[in-house]
């Protein structure tokens, strides 16, 4: 299974969060760089843990558009046996 981990405070804007994101991924070049792009791509994936660390500063930075990240992430792992998401504390 493929690890791979996410750094909150490298997430200040809904730009750089998904340019965060599509590095840490390896998702493609076409990759939309929304929510339900993000929710494709991840249903797509082979066998990932991701792990979430620093998500108070996404949430600081990106409020609710945070929390509706984060819920991308849970939704494709409850959809999906091969895929883990969980969120650490620093």
């Amino acid at each position: 299974m493929r690890r791979i981990e996410l750094d909150g405070r490298k997430m200040d804007t809904r730009a750089m969060a998904h340019q965060h994101i599509k590095e840490a991924l390896g998702l493609p070049e076409y990759y939309g760089s929304n929510l339900d792009a993000l929710h494709d791509c991840l249903g797509e994936m082979a066998g990932a843990h991701i792990t979430l660390r620093y998500a108070n500063a996404l949430r600081n930075a990106l409020g609710v558009y945070a929390q509706q990240l984060i819920r991308v992430f849970e939704d494709a792992a409850r959809e999906r046996a091969d895929l883990v998401f969980v969120i650490k504390a620093p």
